[in-house]
């Protein structure tokens, strides 16, 4: 049900189906399920730890450094360094070859990687402070990945100028912490952005996040991975004047800490798969937005079509975690389905339409967990009628203030669920394990007092006033055409007999721009 916005972005099924979250190359993969991986060399300097719940490759879980790697103490404009591998040349350090690099000190200029393509390249942040003010701080434009450990203890900050200088025909790169193909960033050490040009974080390939305290002030998006996102264990804090973190693949969180204080969009991508963590949104857009990608050579009419539709195999799944969602537009936004499997999510959306709390093309189920949106009516949907959890679609004939809580209390006057809504609203969705079918349950908000007796599935108090959309995941609560259930794993990338990866076709028109900005 998207209302011709901006977001509308490139044919699904082609990225999709190229999208990874893991690894993408021929290295072991190793499976650390609840399970902690500890320092294997005796003479390794950092003793961290870092314990997941997914699947990633050494390289990934590595954050070991020796007193035989390379050392670069930054001191203002110059460098001093021990070991081979990187040198100082023309204000930079030009790192030439795979290694480990370990990093300390200040410095007025830029790291640059330049290094074959099957290259990994760790650099150990053991206390750094890189200020570029005509470029980003870290450009890796060449080598397979990057693996960024940030050392327990230790502040790194990052920053870079309000503008770039670039040769001719060339813009990028275009993020103070820029990585031309994958990145991943471990450790327990503090890593401060201040991006004043462009993004704060970007690769253009996959992007994971395995720990790490992590502060960004961006004038424009904060943590975009091009192909997939992946966030466990890290505590993330972003104000950024666009979206918070985005890709134009699949975006999974964990577990972990995430407070977008500001933004545009809070989270966006093609898939979201959330499974823990507690995630905090303030958005001025839509809070989260699982959207495909519309090449931009498509018309308005094309565009506006292509948002109407529903795209099947987009979706937001909720299955952990709790999330809690101030958005100025819509609070939740799927262009395909929307799934609720567990966790708790609270959704305060906007005060007036078209926005809604709740909004989707194809159907919003709900199976686990709890949750509460506020919002309008007009425009206004509810969980499809094929949810095996009850719910509850409230509709107030005034609208009340911010600061109502909305409270559900059975017969004993025990609460069920409740929520002090952000935002004033007219309509709400509830929905709790505990709403058990056949018993009745008082609905209190503000001065409004209702008793309802629920029947499986769908259950509603008062009337519409708002226009709500009907058949289409409304009022009624019958959702649109269900595209293919999620399996809570992001799609990978197809790859040969010998596990090497198969070039994936390029979406239609790929050499006009999209909409979405690579």
């Amino acid at each position: 049900m998207k209302k011709n916005k901006k977001k509308m972005c490139a044919w699904l099924i082609t990225i999709a189906l190229g999208l990874a979250i893991v690894g993408c190359s021929n290295n072991k993969t190793t499976t650390t399920t609840e399970t902690t991986m500890q320092q294997s060399e005796t003479t390794a300097t950092d003793t961290s730890s870092i314990t997941t719940v997914g699947e990633y490759s050494d390289e990934d879980l590595d954050t070991s450094y020796s007193d035989s790697d390379t050392k670069i103490e930054l001191s203002a404009g110059s460098a001093n360094i021990t070991g081979d591998g990187a040198t100082f040349e023309d204000g930079n350090i030009k790192i030439t070859k795979a290694g480990t690099y370990v990093l300390s000190g200040d410095f007025d200029g830029q790291i640059i990687t330049e290094v074959v393509d099957e290259d990994v390249v760790h650099l150990v942040f053991n206390g750094v402070n890189i200020t570029n003010t005509t470029s980003s701080a870290i450009n890796a434009a060449t080598g397979k990945k990057v693996v960024i450990t940030l050392v327990d203890g230790t502040t790194n900050i990052l920053s870079d100028g309000t503008s770039y200088e670039y040769a001719d025909g060339e813009d990028e790169p275009d993020a103070t912490l820029f990585v031309k193909n994958n990145l991943t960033i471990n450790g327990n050490g503090s890593l401060n952005i201040d991006s004043n040009y462009a993004a704060a974080i970007k690769s253009k390939d996959n992007l994971i996040i395995l720990g790490g305290n992590i502060t960004i002030d961006s004038v424009d998006k904060a943590i975009k991975g091009k192909d997939s996102v992946t966030i466990e264990n890290a505590n993330i804090t972003i104000n950024a004047e666009d979206d918070g973190i985005t890709t134009d693949g699949a975006l999974v969180i964990n577990i972990g800490n995430i407070n977008i204080e500001k933004a545009g969009e809070g989270l966006e991508a093609v898939t979201i798969d959330i499974n823990g963590g507690n995630i905090d949104i303030v958005a001025t857009d839509d809070g989260l937005n699982a959207r495909g990608l519309l090449d931009d050579s498509a018309s308005d009419e094309e565009k506006e079509a292509y948002g109407e539709e529903n795209q099947a195999d987009t979706y937001l799944k909720i299955a952990g975690g709790v999330v809690n969602v101030d958005a100025g537009a819509d609070g939740i936004d799927s262009n395909g389905q929307v799934y609720i499997e567990g966790g708790t999510v609270y959704i305060s959306g906007a005060t007036s339409g078209p926005d809604v709390a709740l909004d989707y093309n194809g159907e919003a189920t709900i199976s686990s967990g709890t949750f509460v949106s506020t919002g309008v009516q007009e425009m206004s949907q509810t969980f499809s009628s094929n949810s095996t959890q009850n719910f509850i679609t409230a509709y107030y004939s005034s609208t009340l203030e911010a600061g109502t809580e909305i409270k559900v209390t059975d017969k004993s006057g025990n609460v069920v669920v409740s929520y002090t809504a952000a935002k004033s609203f007219s309509f709400a969705v509830i929905s709790s394990d505990k709403l058990t079918t056949g018993e009745t349950y008082t609905v209190t908000a503000g001065d409004n007092s209702d008793e309802v007796t629920i029947t499986a599935g769908g259950n509603t108090i008062g009337e519409s006033t708002g226009g709500g959309m009907g058949g289409q995941g409304g009022p009624d609560g019958n959702g649109g055409p269900g595209g293919n259930p999620p399996t809570g794993e992001p799609p990978q990338k197809p790859t040969d007999a010998n596990g090497n990866e198969l070039e994936m076709p390029e979406p239609p028109s790929s050499d006009s721009s999209q909409t979405e900005n690579n």
